[in-house]
């Protein structure tokens, strides 16, 4: 471990991480939310209505990690139906930080209160410089659909 690295107990996980590197990260390369950059409509109805989507421990994790909670890296649907819009929607999605998965699986736990989250080291890297530095926080979430329109 450097010195600018701090370990953290996530559920059955340990991470080492740089919080420093990662609001440089969240200040100079991920700008802009990935689901504010995607047209299509079920990244509509994340960014819609992600201001209020994340529990307080969630929040909590990610400002201790040094990740800026609106600008996930990317957000996507897993049961989208256009037909039927009155259930809510599962998604999920990653946020990145600087650091490395040191202990345990990638396993996911069962959502709670409609919310489930863990370390992973599989994520869409685009066109990140360094990805191997990097580890995700990756979420899971049922959503309302809230858009009038599709």
């Amino acid at each position: 471990m450097t010195c600018m690295e701090r370990e953290l107990v996530i559920g059955k996980q340990t991470v080492v991480f740089d919080r420093d590197a990662t609001i440089n990260l969240y200040q100079k390369t991920i700008t802009v939310a990935g689901s504010e950059t995607c047209d299509c409509i079920p990244c509509k109805n994340f960014a819609a209505q992600k201001e209020n989507l994340f529990p307080v421990e969630f929040l909590a994790l990610l400002e201790q990690l040094g990740i800026d909670w609106a600008k996930e890296w990317e957000a996507f649907e897993y049961d989208w139906n256009e037909s039927n819009t009155s259930e809510p929607v599962l998604y999920g999605g990653w946020f990145l930080f600087v650091g490395k998965l040191v202990s345990s699986s990638e396993t996911p736990p069962a959502l709670r209160d409609g919310f489930a989250f863990w370390v992973a080291t599989s994520f869409p890297t685009g066109t990140l410089e360094s990805p191997a530095r990097l580890c995700a926080v990756q979420f899971l979430t049922r959503i309302p659909w809230v858009l009038t329109a599709y």
